[in-house]
């Protein structure tokens, strides 16, 4: 349930039960809560409104009368109906409950919330990892734009791995710091959670465990478990990863590999520091226990000398 910043016209002619009523309904209608949506509570909806909660009520009432919600005792308020289906008999389908049941779980309440304070006015999202506006070139992206040869891009589908130039020049990057990768051995994704859900539906056994630290990154959780992958959390210190349970771990859950955010852990944003990463990979190495790092925060390093990657290290 979406947060409502809406509230009644008290100096409209219009009843206020019939303004809340009408609120719920055009949300009902437009489709922004589907059917099985459950309704906040009358105290909530009264405090959110600012009315009386007898006010409450009465729109309640009168959204029920229409069929379009129905209120069960300990179960709360439920959209059941829209206009539409109410010119046939059967109730439509409940597409919450088809969510629920795909293979991709739906976020948990303190995620959504945390999703949703994040547009907010005034808030600065530190969530999702991103610049601030004022820090990107726009000046240098502009003056390339214009030097762009004047002729129409392909609208056709690129190579399955992705742009070949691009690739190449992902291999140039890679070289600087010290990772010899081909072309040919690079996979252009969307983002580094569907490079996560691509190694656990085609690497990965269904029901396969996986390490990563305690706590790590909500969404790459999130993809692993909707990929069928059962987490175990390994606890972190100042420095980092506690290596030394690595092996414990491994062994009491039979793990298939390690996910690790080494460099500005999110969202701790610990550094793990240098004597830790490389009893990690001894570990890993003994432990035979692949290593999948998200290295996406690696340039926000600005010191003299960045970590290696274990990549590198390998």
């Amino acid at each position: 349930m979406q947060h409502l910043e809406w509230k009644p016209n008290r100096s409209s002619s219009v009843a206020l039960y019939k303004q809340i009523e009408k609120y719920i309904k055009d949300k009902i209608i437009k489709g922004e809560w589907t059917v099985g949506t459950k309704i906040p509570s009358q105290r909530v909806l009264a405090e959110t409104f600012g009315v009386n909660r007898s006010t409450v009520v009465t729109a309640l009432d009168e959204l029920t009368a229409l069929g379009l919600i129905e209120g069960k005792t300990g179960g709360g308020t439920k959209v059941i109906n829209n206009t539409w289906n109410l010119l046939v008999s059967n109730h439509p389908p409940d597409w919450n409950s088809y969510v629920k049941a795909g293979s991709y779980q739906p976020n948990l309440p303190a995620i959504q919330d945390i999703n949703e304070a994040e547009f907010r006015p005034n808030i600065i999202r530190l969530g999702t990892g991103e610049l601030s506006p004022e820090l990107l070139p726009y000046k240098k992206m502009q003056d390339v734009f214009q030097r762009l040869p004047n002729r129409m891009a392909s609208l056709g589908y690129e190579e399955p791995k992705g742009d070949l130039f691009l690739r190449q020049q992902l291999t140039e990057h890679l070289k600087k710091i010290g990772i010899n990768a081909s072309p040919a051995s690079i996979l252009i994704v969307s983002g580094a959670l569907q490079a996560l859900q691509l190694i656990s539906i085609g690497l990965l056994n269904r029901g396969s465990n996986i390490l990563l630290e305690k706590p790590s990154y909500l969404y790459s959780v999130q993809v692993f478990q909707s990929a069928g992958m059962r987490l175990y959390g390994v606890p972190m210190e100042e420095t980092g990863l506690q290596t030394s349970l690595i092996k414990k771990y491994k062994k009491q859950y039979n793990a298939s590999l390690l996910y690790t955010i080494p460099s500005f852990h999110n969202p701790t944003g610990i550094l793990l520091t240098e004597e830790k990463r490389k009893q990690l990979m001894a570990i890993c190495e003994q432990e035979s226990l692949p290593i999948i790092e998200d290295d996406v925060y690696r340039d926000l390093w600005d010191r003299f000398s960045t970590p290696k990657t274990f990549k590198e290290r390998g």
